[in-house]
């Protein structure tokens, strides 16, 4: 169900460990604060990886299971939203540079394919025996052209001549960034804190606002070890004695 054809590859580790396993979790701890404070009764968190990645794969799942789903009925790489459709890709551009385009609904779609037009060099349009139209988007016959229509075209110019064509507009598409652009743009390596939690006076809640101030932070390898060891229980000679092992992230004390 992966996107592409051929081997399929892993999503990172994002699925599984963030969203199947941390999320998952943390979803189910607020639940069980919530009956808590309800009942008064504790609960037992049951989560795990695999479960997890399963349900936040509900809906590709579901409509895999349904055999005239517009999303996944097909054969990997052929459907809606895992590389079939030639609106919901990432395009490679003149410089090397990819461009995201993930225009699903009409009216993006329309915004998309009018501006890609308009900004294609005259003579590739002239070269070309067949052009898209609005009607090609619903059209599954036509996606083998316009795909190829669509990669001849970004390669005609460089990513940053495409980011600004769709700047600013409702088109869905965008630039692939690195990191290092991404953070520029951020003012910081590190994503903020979300959601973001406010009351319903408009103004965030404490939390936030003591979090946002401190953002960007990095945890230093040992930074709260000394707070932790106290509320754990260790006397102040047994923490002296970690340290001058070397068991909290500093060198052993040579005797």
């Amino acid at each position: 169900m992966l996107p592409g054809k051929g081997k399929p590859h892993f999503p990172l580790n994002l699925l599984a460990d963030f969203a199947g396993g941390g999320l998952i979790c943390a979803m189910g701890i607020l639940l069980a604060l919530i009956e808590r404070g309800k009942s008064g009764k504790g609960q037992v968190v049951n989560a795990d990886m695999v479960s997890g990645a399963r349900y936040v794969s509900s809906f590709p799942l579901i409509h895999a299971l349904i055999p005239v789903s517009p999303y996944m009925s097909g054969p990997r790489g052929t459907n809606l939203l895992d590389g079939g459709a030639p609106f919901y890709g990432v395009y490679e551009c003149k410089d090397g540079g990819w461009m995201s385009v993930g225009c699903l609904e009409p009216q993006f779609f329309e915004v998309f394919l009018d501006l890609f037009l308009k900004s294609l060099p005259k003579d590739f349009l002239a070269q070309r025996e067949w052009k898209p139209t609005l009607s090609s988007q619903g059209n599954r016959d036509d996606w083998p052209k316009f795909l190829d229509f669509l990669e001849q075209g970004f390669l005609t110019n460089t990513r940053d001549y495409w980011t600004k064509v769709y700047h600013g507009t409702e088109a869905c598409t965008v630039p692939v960034l690195t990191p290092m652009e991404a953070s520029k743009l951020s003012g910081s390596m590190l994503p903020e804190s979300h959601p973001i939690v406010k009351n319903n006076l408009g103004s965030e809640s404490g939390l936030h606002q003591t979090i946002r101030k401190k953002m960007p932070f990095v945890l230093q390898p040992g930074q709260h070890a000394e707070e932790i060891l106290c509320q754990l229980g260790l006397s102040e000679a047994e923490r002296r004695q970690l340290t001058a092992d070397g068991a909290l992230g500093k060198p052993a004390a040579k005797l």
